[in-house]
């Protein structure tokens, strides 16, 4: 099968969120791939947000397993665990010593790639090294991918272009931000049924 191909179906099995990460980027020598990752490591920092996130995803698999037997019971457990991730956030912006680095940025994000604004023009092809941080989770990826598309927008002279970035395969990650995007979903879907 073609390689795009493949990666256009790909594409289609990943939910895809708008989403206002902490991002920060470092484009990669043409020359140098992606820095190697030591043995035992993935893309995620150990941290206490990486932690909480192992946590959050078990609890998540409890939560879906009660919905079937009791949908009130999972849904005050989804709530309650939504407030515990807010208030952990908030006790872990204490602990990142270099969270003035990145930029609050408003992203379309999956589990294989991600868009984003940016300040400056990049060249289709250009590697780069992200680094995010989600919300409210506080959970932080480090990430290599390619550009495959950079359009300038007409609507904001601070961001002036929006960034396509498909991901180098990572499976932890990754899986983080399925994770993610799923509950981010989870919560507007919750969110729009209270409204209704």
């Amino acid at each position: 099968m073609n390689t795009q191909v493949q990666k256009a179906e790909e594409r289609r099995q990943y939910y895809r969120i708008n989403d206002v990460v902490m991002l920060r980027y470092e484009v990669l020598d043409e020359d140098a791939s992606a820095p190697p990752v030591e043995s035992g490591e993935s893309g995620l920092e150990v941290s206490t947000g990486t932690l909480l996130a192992e946590i959050d995803r078990e609890l998540n698999k409890a939560i879906n397993t009660i919905w079937q037997d009791s949908p009130v019971v999972a849904q005050a457990l989804g709530l309650l665990n939504r407030k515990v991730s807010i208030v952990a956030a908030q006790a872990l912006e204490y602990e990142e010593s270099d969270v003035h680095s990145y930029d609050d940025t408003m992203v379309s994000l999956s589990g294989c790639g991600i868009a984003f604004e940016a300040r400056e023009a990049l060249t289709v092809g250009t590697r780069l090294r992200l680094s995010v941080i989600l919300k409210p989770s506080q959970i932080t990826l480090s990430i290599a991918g390619t550009v495959i598309a950079c359009e300038e927008r007409l609507d904001s002279s601070a961001m002036p272009y929006w960034v396509r970035v498909d991901f180098d395969d990572d499976l932890l990650a990754q899986e983080q931000l399925i994770q993610h995007v799923v509950q981010k979903q989870g919560a507007l879907l919750s969110e729009n049924a209270n409204r209704g």
